[in-house]
């Protein structure tokens, strides 16, 4: 009898070794072998993309922002839950074992009289799922594989917020620069609506050119509260992203940098890596694979193993009893009707499993996009800073000129009035341009990713146990 058990649970362990319910993993989405717009004179940039700017501040409010940001923590908290989920899955594929004692008296009443026993017990009661169809493997690696996805979410948070935090750090010294600018044609208009009043008391202007002189004042200091009010709303939009109260943050003063040359793009398949929203919507996919097959599982043969040992003494009034207990079952369950309960979940699973395939291309479509855009901007950012040199020094010619025909009398002072707002809007343009490509710079590397958030992620980890 007993080699034909053993012979049964053969066969059966060997059909079961070959699952054909099990779906077939569904392959990355492809992407183009090439940009459509190449970009030349790249050379080798940081991976830690703010440190091409060259600018100490803002090293130093980066890693502040990594310490500091309070979704960054939050991310953090909701990958540790997603950890202790994991663990709690993984505790499936191990065996469980409990303790069990009691102890008790009774008394009970027949014929024969009153009669009182004692009973008590010791025991260790084991159960295992033996995993004929790997669902309980393809369950903890759907949970493995959510915890990397959570990772890139957290990855994808640092890169955004770094890119934020660059985006108004620049759009501040922006407010400086501008600023500054003002204040020194201010002192300019002033000096020159004196001239232009002692001309006009003198009889040698008309009021039109005292009126000018006078716009051209007014005009530049009406510019000066907006300014301020965006270096303020700028200051404050740091501080918060450092997790400190607004108000807290006065930037120290520098000039905008240049940017010199062009980044490094690699090919679109390395987004695949250096994108963690792309990474992310990955192991999504691959996750729902393996949730898929978990599912399927359910609807197949179960076999569980259970087993007690112990020890039991009961004391009756008719004398003592005492000795060892001890059970071993192997049961299997086949399940075979639900009301289609297994079915419509597998079905459910299909359409997860096709809705992430779709999420995943559109993530890798969007992440191309971005690039391309970002490549388009580049450049006619740094066309249209060339323009505006040549407009700046046409203008400056034509200023000078003009100052050149009022001295001589040539002509009055209107031209010469006019062509210094204008160089006053150019030089404004100059620098509104250079922020705006610095924001456009900064878009790029974010769609281009990279592979410092993986650090950040080891020393908040590593930060994290040091505080447990």
């Amino acid at each position: 009898m007993m080699i034909r058990h053993s012979a049964l649970l053969a066969t059966f362990m060997f059909l079961v070794a070959c699952n054909p319910l099990r779906p077939v993993a569904t392959p990355a989405p492809e992407v183009p072998d090439s940009y459509s717009r190449i970009q030349q004179a790249t050379v080798p940039s940081p991976d830690r993309w703010w440190h091409a700017f060259d600018d100490p501040q803002l090293n130093r409010l980066e890693q502040q922002l990594f310490n500091g940001n309070l979704d960054i923590l939050q991310a953090w908290h909701r990958l540790e839950q997603v950890e202790a989920q994991f663990r709690q899955s993984h505790a499936n594929r191990f065996p469980t074992l409990n303790f069990n004692g009691s102890t008790g008296r009774s008394q009970s009443l027949s014929a024969a009289g009153e009669s009182r026993s004692t009973s008590s017990s010791l025991s260790l009661a084991a159960a295992y799922e033996i995993d004929l169809w790997n669902k309980l493997a393809d369950r903890d690696a759907a949970a493995r594989l959510q915890i990397l996805a959570s990772e890139d979410t957290v990855k994808t948070l640092l890169l955004s917020l770094s890119a934020q935090l660059a985006g108004e750090y620049f759009l501040a010294q922006e407010q400086h620069a501008h600023l500054k600018l003002l204040q020194v044609q201010k002192a300019r208009s002033e000096s020159l609506l004196e001239l232009v009043t002692r001309r006009y008391q003198a009889g040698l202007l008309t009021a039109s050119s005292l009126y000018q002189a006078q716009r051209n004042l007014a005009t530049i200091e009406a510019q000066l509260p907006g300014y301020s009010t965006t270096l303020t709303q700028a200051e404050n939009s740091i501080a918060v992203l450092l997790g400190q109260a607004p108000g807290s943050i006065k930037l120290e003063v520098v000039d905008l940098p240049h940017i010199a040359s062009a980044v490094t793009l690699g090919l679109p398949a390395d987004l695949l890596t250096r994108r963690p929203d792309v990474a992310r919507a990955l192991h999504q996919l691959e996750a729902t694979d393996h949730t898929l097959a978990a599912t399927i599982a359910e609807r197949l043969p179960a076999l569980n193993l259970s087993a007690t040992l112990g020890r039991a003494a009961y004391s009756l009034t008719n004398g003592d009893v005492n000795g060892t207990l001890w059970s071993l079952v192997l049961n299997l369950t086949q399940p075979l009707f639900d009301g289609g309960r297994r079915q419509a979940a597998v079905e459910q699973q299909q359409a997860v499993r096709a809705e992430q395939l779709a999420a995943t291309r559109q993530v890798l479509l969007t992440a191309m996009q971005e690039l391309e855009n970002s490549l388009v901007s580049e450049r006619n950012y740094a066309l249209r800073a060339q323009l505006l040199e040549r407009q700046k020094d046409a203008n400056s010619g034509y200023l000078n000129a003009s100052l050149n025909n009022y001295r001589t009398g040539l002509s009055d002072s209107t031209n010469w009035l006019n062509s210094e707002i204008d160089q006053l809007g150019i030089l404004s343009q100059q620098i509104s341009n250079q922020r705006l490509w610095l924001s456009q710079r900064i878009t790029l590397v974010k769609a281009l990713g990279g592979s410092w958030m993986n650090d950040e992620l080891t020393a908040q980890r590593n930060s994290s146990r040091e505080q447990k």
